[in-house]
């Protein structure tokens, strides 16, 4: 009897160990996922930076452009 409840605690450990590893590899694919959305969030916010400057940089010579076409 006592050889069966080794087994189950074998049997146990074992299926313990698979969730574990399935876990561990569905996490590194999340890590792996995220890491590429934000290398991509990253370049989306240069090109934002870039465009915010040609606004500003547009907004300065805003009133030039008026004086110049006279309205």
């Amino acid at each position: 009897m006592a050889w069966l409840v080794g087994l189950v605690w074998g049997i146990a450990v074992l299926i313990g160990l698979v969730v574990l590893g399935l876990c561990a590899w569905d996490l590194a694919g999340k890590v792996k996922r995220l890491r590429k959305d934000a290398d991509g969030l990253r370049t989306l916010q240069e090109r934002l930076m870039d465009l915010q400057a040609q606004v500003a940089d547009a907004q300065r010579r805003a009133p030039t452009l008026r004086s110049i076409s006279g309205r």
